[in-house]
């Protein structure tokens, strides 16, 4: 699989990538980064803290669930009944410490951002809220409420379609038979805070 890597992608963050996740999972990676970069422009973000949130967010997606829950232990981050049954969950909180820790980000929002992409929680900031938006809806994604994502965010605006991604988001793991508090959570404040 070829990738297209934009030139102007810091290549110290690119050569960490491409040892730690598959091509599949980089170009991802690349897609997503490349769709939270046009939403910043369009809602005002900056666009290096976009760059930067978007490349790093699935830092951690590879990792072993046993990597995942060592690490989760190892910087004390609450694992709750939901991430304890599904560790993968725990791929952001952990690649938002990794990155801190060992790439040397210290940038609070891109912390946020990473840290909180899986789950969502309420009072999350624009950038989280936007990486949470392009990390569901980026153009390589092949479920159809990614398309329809990205139409509410061109007709409707930025709000309403990250609260249709998190709505979609906590049918999708309803139907699993497990939804993280979290999620439900953010879920239910965008709406009051949209007032829907």
């Amino acid at each position: 699989m070829e990738i297209k890597i934009p030139a102007h992608y810091p290549p110290e963050i690119i050569s960490q990538l491409q040892r730690r996740l598959s091509p599949g999972r980089l170009a991802h990676t690349v897609s997503t980064t490349e769709y939270l970069c046009a939403i910043a422009r369009e809602i005002g973000l900056d666009e290096f803290q976009a760059l930067q949130a978007g490349l790093l967010h699935d830092f951690c997606r590879e990792d072993t669930d046993e990597v995942l829950l060592a690490k989760a232990a190892q910087y004390q981050i609450p694992v709750n009944e939901t991430a304890s049954a599904c560790p993968a969950l725990l791929h952001g909180p952990v690649a938002a410490e990794e990155c801190r820790r060992t790439l040397g980000v210290p940038d609070p929002d891109i912390y946020e951002a990473i840290y909180w992409h899986t789950f969502g929680k309420p009072g999350l900031e624009k950038l989280g809220q936007a990486l949470y938006l392009a990390d569901f809806a980026e153009h390589s994604r092949t479920h159809a409420e990614a398309a329809h994502t990205r139409a509410v965010l061109e007709t409707a605006g930025f709000e309403a379609a990250v609260r249709y991604a998190a709505e979609k988001n906590v049918e999708h793991l309803a139907r699993k038979k497990y939804c993280d508090p979290h999620t439900l959570a953010f879920y239910h404040w965008l709406q009051e805070k949209d007032g829907v």
